[in-house]
């Protein structure tokens, strides 16, 4: 389905203040006597509403005192927050692509208005803007994004949210909106794909180029390792824990990071989904294909692989295995068929 919309987090995606709202905070605890906070500790929470964020890190905080000292202090700091991505830029072009541009965001009007003005953003190429005043919820619940798209008129699956927080993902999750990481914010790569996050993109920056004709082009390089043994190739069933295709019948599969050897990346992810010991038989010419309604276009390296032994391990990315013939394999998925050729040689 094609995209209309995209939204937007403010903090940590379209400007860099993170770091000074959690300066800005401890400046804020130190003059009013009350306990600071590690970056992690801020990091985590950023998304939220601003009065929730407060009485998570300080339970006996005096909340509108704390509001209003963080204010005058933040006034001189926030002076230092900059535009991310060439965002002035990147919003006139995804505009200009013919996508709602929206604004959602837990901090509050005042401010969100103080910062985008003090760095000349155009507020009027946001269709929509969404801040802690406008629902009574706040991420990760839903609400601020089901607002915006109802302000749209757009349906979830026809939007997109990019925010820099697991925050701003579950929200999206919640409101079965696609949800792009940005990793301009709070959040490391690390954590994004442990959580299943399927998007992640630097920053904003990165954003035009996947899309084409109002679709989401994510390109996903990845190995497939092919694993036979006494004649027979092992198949094995997706757990619903992991972000693409769960409770399907698949082969190992991995993404091949850069500069990553594609076969030493298969026998790594054979070792972690199986236990199995192995020997690399051959490499194939690479397989492409896109998914329309994932949004990625998979470039696949095929590799065969000789087992030692068919005692298999699962972990927690797999519920059940086979070992069937090669023939039999389009039985259980057709998207063993793409890999026909190769499986009737060998």
């Amino acid at each position: 389905m094609k995209i209309k919309a995209i939204l937007f987090d403010l903090d940590g995606v379209l400007i860099d203040s993170p770091d000074s709202i959690w300066k800005a905070h401890n400046l804020a605890a130190k003059k009013l006597g009350y306990p600071t906070c590690k970056r992690e500790d801020i990091y985590r929470l950023i998304g939220m509403k601003w009065d929730d964020l407060i009485a998570v890190l300080i339970p006996d905080a005096d909340i509108e005192l704390f509001k209003k000292t963080v204010n005058d202090i933040s006034r001189r700091i926030y002076k230092k927050v900059n535009l991310l991505g060439d965002a002035k830029n990147v919003l006139k072009k995804l505009k200009k692509m013919g996508f709602k541009i929206g604004l959602v965001s837990g901090s509050n009007k005042s401010y969100s208005l103080e910062q985008l003005t003090r760095l000349k953003v155009d507020l009027k190429i946001f269709d929509v803007r969404v801040n802690a005043e406008d629902t009574i919820k706040h991420k990760p619940d839903p609400d601020p994004l089901l607002l915006a798209l109802k302000k749209l008129k757009v349906k979830p699956e026809q939007a997109v949210y990019v925010g820099d927080s697991l925050l701003d993902f579950r929200a999206a999750k919640s409101a079965g909106i696609n949800f792009i990481g940005a990793l301009s914010g709070v959040t490391m790569i690390e954590e994004f794909l442990s959580n299943n996050v399927i998007y992640v993109v630097k920053d904003i920056g990165e954003l035009p180029n996947h899309f084409k004709k109002g679709r989401l082009v994510f390109v996903r390089k990845s190995i497939t390792a092919i694993v036979k043994y006494d004649g027979k190739i092992l198949l094995m069933k997706r757990s619903d824990k992991v972000a693409t295709y769960p409770n399907q019948w698949s082969f190992v599969h991995g993404r091949i990071e850069n500069g990553e050897a594609p076969e030493k990346r298969a026998e790594i992810e054979i070792k972690e989904e199986t236990g199995l010991d192995v020997k690399l038989l051959k490499k194939f010419k690479e397989i492409n294909f896109y998914d329309e309604k994932l949004g990625i276009e998979w470039h696949i390296l095929p590799i065969l692989f000789e087992a030692k032994s068919y005692k298999v391990r699962l972990n927690w990315e797999n519920t059940d295995y086979l070992w069937v013939n090669p023939k039999d394999a389009k039985k259980y998925n057709k998207y063993f068929l793409k890999f026909k050729k190769i499986l009737e040689v060998n």
